[in-house]
């Protein structure tokens, strides 16, 4: 199995255009938060804008809007908005799930997402649930980050960590999107390329909203134009050096994942 390493991502990386400017650095819709869970969106959200996004915009509650504006004003936003209203053609990628909840409005915004949109789109959190009842809608230019429960009910049956490798290859020849499975030693696979792994990350990086910072970078990435493979590679990649810098100053105990996205600020990789 071919490793996901510092000379891999120094090899797909797409470098920054000198003369470039917030539309050409890619604007990247974050869909996610519920009542109760507008921490995963901000969190989405700020992760993308620190990786190179030249705009974001966060469609969440209402509740989250005076959090989001004082921690992060430079993300734009659209509140308990109709997302069939919004033209989904100015973005170049949407992540949908963290905090989303299960709503018939949650269901309803997948589905026209994966009907309607023809960009890489990262699929987290709850909106793998749902998707897992619509796997006919997903396509080759979609990614899917489960953790291990989440991707048992993707495949519909038990997951087992001896047959992790196992599983994973079989998921991915049998459905198009890319999978990008957490864990020690993410895996990152698809039906075309197969699977490789993740060399960077710590234990104290499973704390809760990890996996909100990660989709965060992938979709950032998405938008910047990097095919979804390698975008989703890279950032497993960035975020687990962000979270191996982290515990360089801090424990790991203590370690939270609004961390991970402050120590994205030590990587250049991706200048």
């Amino acid at each position: 199995m071919h490793l996901i390493n510092e000379q891999w991502v120094i090899e797909h990386v797409i470098h920054r255009s000198t003369i470039g400017y917030k539309k050409s650095f890619g604007h990247v819709l974050v869909v996610a938060g519920s009542e109760g869970t507008a921490g995963a969106a901000i969190l989405c959200a700020k992760a993308a804008l620190h990786s190179g996004c030249g705009m974001v915009t966060a469609m969440i509650p209402k509740e989250a809007v005076v959090i989001l504006l004082e921690q992060c004003p430079e993300i734009m936003y659209v509140a308990n908005a109709n997302l069939e209203l919004l033209d989904l053609s100015k973005f170049d990628a949407i992540l949908i799930g963290p905090g989303l909840g299960f709503s018939e409005t949650a269901v309803a915004h997948l589905k026209h997402i994966l009907i309607h949109f023809i960009g890489p789109v990262v699929i987290d959190a709850d909106a793998l649930t749902i998707v897992s009842k619509e796997m006919i809608l997903l396509k080759s230019n979609h990614i899917l980050t489960p953790h291990p429960g989440e991707f048992a009910r993707l495949q519909g049956f038990e997951y087992h960590e001896k047959e992790r490798l196992l599983q994973a290859e079989n998921f991915v020849e049998k459905y198009r999107p890319i999978l990008v499975l957490k864990g020690a030693g993410t895996l990152v696979g698809s039906g075309e390329i197969g699977l490789m792994q993740n060399t960077t990350g710590n234990d104290g990086m499973a704390t809760a909203g990890s996996g909100d910072v990660l989709a965060g970078i992938i979709g950032a990435l998405c938008a910047q134009g990097y095919e979804p493979f390698n975008a989703a590679a890279i950032g497993v990649y960035i975020h687990g050096l962000a979270g191996d810098n982290a515990v360089k100053e801090i424990s790991k105990a203590s370690l939270v994942a609004g961390d991970i996205i402050t120590y994205l600020g030590e990587i250049r990789l991706i200048d």
